[in-house]
């Protein structure tokens, strides 16, 4: 793993954080009906699938997307597909590789994949000859969740308040790879809370990041709010604040409920502005009447009474979109990482 982040890299991201605010809150869940959230004038019945469709995850299996496609496949294939249609999960990291994937699928409908976002085009812009696909092109077909971060400490930190962060000299923070949504996450907290910080990327996933912070290889990580809920619940690791707005605090996690804001903390700059993006897409390119049948279908799930109780038993929130908004909110982070993405590596 390789240490990054320098003084002069943090300059000038305060002020880009900002614009992320506006650009998560352009829209609230997707609340068009099924044929409009679909853009079709009566057009869903033209095609239906007749074999089983394949759902890409870019990363290992238990991790917070795979759960969220496992989850919205398994009410889609029971409530939406014609009898016979299964939707097949394929687990396939690293996160270049299965984005390819996702992207250079035949566009017939029998392909779609959940993308993570703003990572997506974060490493698009930052390593352009690995990332071989547009995050723009992609065909959207909605959005599940909005993920907003967390800092978290050891529970047996000397650090107990984010306070006692601002405070200290030489920290140490671990992550996945560089331009992922948590590493875009940390740096833009580093900045905004003016931290004297060193970031280690390279971590293989969500376990091996909380497993360093607990054994001392790391005095804090930034991390999405859902993302490791288990080993906050063990007692292994303690929220000290909350990145997220108060409407993006999940009120199934009691133990964030009493968590500091950033916005209460001072840092209205910072309150929003981590968020990562759970979309749902299909290669580009794809017909309309196979993107109007699986938009109606993914909206359709989403909407739910059935998914709505897989979120309660799966200790999952969640914040359905139809494509028509989660397009508006991916092209609104696109933007602001098309500024904050090249300024890190100056």
């Amino acid at each position: 793993m390789k240490n990054t982040l320098s003084q002069r890299q943090r300059r000038g991201l305060r002020a880009l954080t900002v614009g992320l605010v506006t650009a998560l809150s352009v829209t609230s869940c997707g609340g068009s009906n099924s044929e409009s959230s679909a853009g079709g004038d009566g057009a869903a019945g033209a095609w239906t699938p007749d074999k089983d469709i394949t759902w890409i995850v870019p990363y290992s299996a238990g991790g917070g997307f795979d759960v969220y496609a496992r989850g919205i496949s398994q009410v889609m294939q029971q409530t939406q597909t014609p009898d016979g249609v299964n939707i097949v999960i394929r687990n396939m990291p690293p996160l270049p590789q299965g984005i390819t994937q996702m992207f250079n699928a035949k566009p017939d409908g029998y392909t779609v994949g959940i993308l993570p976002m703003p990572a997506a085009i974060a490493q698009e812009i930052q390593d352009p000859d690995l990332a071989r696909w547009k995050t723009r092109d992609f065909t959207v077909l909605g959005s599940v969740d909005e993920n907003a971060y967390v800092v978290y400490v050891a529970s047996d930190s000397p650090y107990q308040t984010i306070e006692d962060l601002q405070g200290a000299q030489g920290l140490r923070s671990l992550t996945v790879e560089e331009g992922s949504s948590s590493a875009l996450a940390g740096v833009a907290t580093i900045e905004a809370l003016d931290l004297d910080a060193n970031v280690t990327y390279g971590a293989e996933g969500s376990a091996e990041v909380v497993t360093g912070l607990i054994r001392g290889d790391a005095d804090f990580i930034v991390y999405g709010s859902t993302d490791v809920t288990g080993f906050v619940e063990s007692g292994d690791i303690r929220p000290v604040l909350f990145l997220g707005t108060e409407d993006q605090r999940p009120e199934s996690l009691e133990w964030l409920a009493d968590v500091p804001s950033a916005d209460s903390k001072g840092f209205e700059d910072l309150g929003g502005a981590v968020t990562e993006l759970r979309l749902i897409v299909a290669p580009p390119g794809l017909p309309e009447q196979q993107a109007t049948y699986l938009r109606d279908a993914v909206y359709a799930t989403m909407s739910s009474p059935e998914f709505a109780e897989w979120a309660k038993t799966a200790d999952r929130p969640i914040i359905p979109r139809d494509w028509e908004a989660a397009t508006e909110v991916m092209n609104a982070q696109i933007e602001q990482m098309e500024e904050l993405v090249p300024s890190l590596t100056k």
